[in-house]
């Protein structure tokens, strides 16, 4: 029998088939975990700390997704029957001898047809959604860069952490993307693999002379999505239809976003804040955002239009999503806006709903900012530290001065000498004394066919097999070349 000292509390077994919760030490579990299942989650945390973490709205929108999933598969079903019934029944009918067209209107057989394709994609998409899965991550795969130990190695290191934050079975594969200057990140998977791709302007934000803090937060957001299921392939299959439809569907996914946001907050509190700077005013001026003024507009920003952007978004508006990562004390708002805000200072601005005639004028605008300026004249919109060039740097002259510039583009072709019948070509010197511009062959000018040279004063760069001369300095210091005696 083991002992254990009085009053401590006994260690829980290894085995995590009863579940596993990473911050309690009494339980030590032994690499490897279990395997992916089929069905099962990716996470090992209990469930009833699973759903603890979860947004109240997801759970009764997820059953209410599936109600409607199963109703439309049914009520397909029935039609499908019916409409084989139907057409047996037609095609037991007699023809007319003056007509070709069956007792069957036109409408109900353009019905029918169509009815026929909506019944046949929907049978195919479990299909459908399987393979365009796959093809989904092999994008990822072929376009991105795989966050490895060698690869952006404290990122990686980041992906792990969130990773056993979240007790999930096996760490998921990570990749950073080009988004073309969008800010976004994402999670899916395929079979029993799960990943997460991370656009690279969101992914700047990781460097330690930025926010290292906000890209643990927003990689925290993706493994939770992949700990609490949201991209599962049943999951997937049995919600596709529900988010189709306006308003609900995207209640569905708004809470969803919600449930991660406590994953990441989970994993890395202090870079909630900063992932919501960087997803309002970018990766340069993230760090200048008042996060908690942006966070206090939730309350103090009304009307039906703001309502309405909240309503039809897949994602929370920012303001109420900043809102509920600060107040942790309530679940964030699916439909109505927040109600109070901690005691802090009142705002600067009267909020926008406010009629006009409430708004500054710009008289008082500008005396109340020459009245304030000892309290924002250190404010600054840099955002890129610049260094000084070093005294002792070295500084390439030829290179950096127009004569050194042009001495590379029109460098001087030593004369060729008389070989055979040949003769240096006396035009070109004349034309040279003369400072005119001068486009010439550099071949021998054979006495028999003459000068190949002809006078240009088009202005170009030099293309190979011609000299074009366009300095007095050069002109003369080939000139003196080809003269020596002179």
């Amino acid at each position: 029998m083991s002992q254990h000292t009085p009053g401590a509390e006994p260690p829980l077994p290894n085995d995590v088939s009863q579940g596993w919760l990473p911050e309690d030490k009494r339980q030590t579990p032994q690499s490897p975990l279990p395997q992916p299942k089929f069905w099962g989650y990716q996470s090992l945390i209990p469930h009833k700390m699973l759903n603890a973490l979860r947004h109240p709205g997801e759970i009764p929108w997820l059953v209410a997704a599936y109600a409607v999933t199963l109703a439309v598969y049914l009520g397909l079903l029935i039609f499908f029957i019916e409409t084989i019934v139907s057409r047996n029944r037609y095609n037991n009918l007699e023809w007319t001898s003056s007509s070709r067209y069956s007792t069957m209107s036109y409408a109900e057989r353009v019905f029918n047809d169509y009815a026929e394709q909506a019944i046949t994609l929907l049978i195919l998409a479990p299909l459908v959604i399987l393979i365009a899965r796959a093809l989904f991550y092999a994008q990822q795969r072929v376009r991105g860069i795989r966050i490895s130990p060698t690869q952006f190695p404290e990122a990686y290191a980041m992906v792990a952490e969130a990773a056993y934050a979240a007790g999930l079975r096996r760490v998921p594969d990570a990749y950073v993307v080009s988004g073309n200057g969008v800010l976004n990140a994402f999670a899916s998977g395929h079979g029993f693999r799960r990943f997460i791709a991370i656009n690279s302007d969101l992914f700047e934000v990781g460097g330690q002379s930025r926010d290292p803090q906000a890209l643990r937060f927003i990689i925290g957001h993706e493994v939770g999505h992949i700990a609490a299921g949201h991209v599962g392939y049943f999951r997937l299959l049995f919600t596709q239809t529900f988010m189709r439809i306006p308003v609900v569907g995207q209640a569905l996914s708004r809470a969803q976003e919600y449930t991660a946001d406590n994953f990441g907050y989970r994993y890395c509190p202090e870079g909630g804040p900063g992932a919501i700077k960087v997803l309002t005013a970018g990766k340069y001026l993230n760090q200048q955002v008042n996060f908690d003024e942006f966070a206090d507009r939730a309350v103090n920003d009304q009307g039906f239009a703001i309502w309405l952007i909240n309503l039809i978004s897949t994602h929370p508006v920012l303001t109420w999503r900043a809102h509920a990562l600060r107040n942790r004390h309530e679940p964030g708002r699916l439909f109505w806006r927040p109600q109070f805000n901690p005691p802090s200072a009142p705002p600067s601005l009267v909020p926008s709903q406010e009629p006009p005639a409430q708004w500054p004028d710009p008289i008082q605008a500008t005396g109340f900012m020459d009245e304030q300026k000892p309290a924002w004249e250190d404010y600054n919109l840099n955002t890129v530290k610049t260094y000084p060039a070093p005294q002792d740097a070295p500084r390439f002259r030829e290179r950096s001065s127009p004569d050194g510039r042009m001495r590379r583009l029109a460098r001087p072709v030593p004369p060729t000498p008389p070989v055979g019948n040949s003769m240096p070509p006396a035009k070109v010197c004349q034309d040279m004394r003369q400072g005119t511009v001068i486009r010439c062959s550099q071949r021998p000018v054979s006495r028999d066919t003459g000068s190949r040279c002809r006078t240009s004063r088009r202005h170009g760069s030099p293309v190979r097999g011609n000299l074009m001369l366009t300095s007095p300095r050069l002109i003369k210091r080939i000139r003196d070349s080809l003269n020596p005696a002179a």
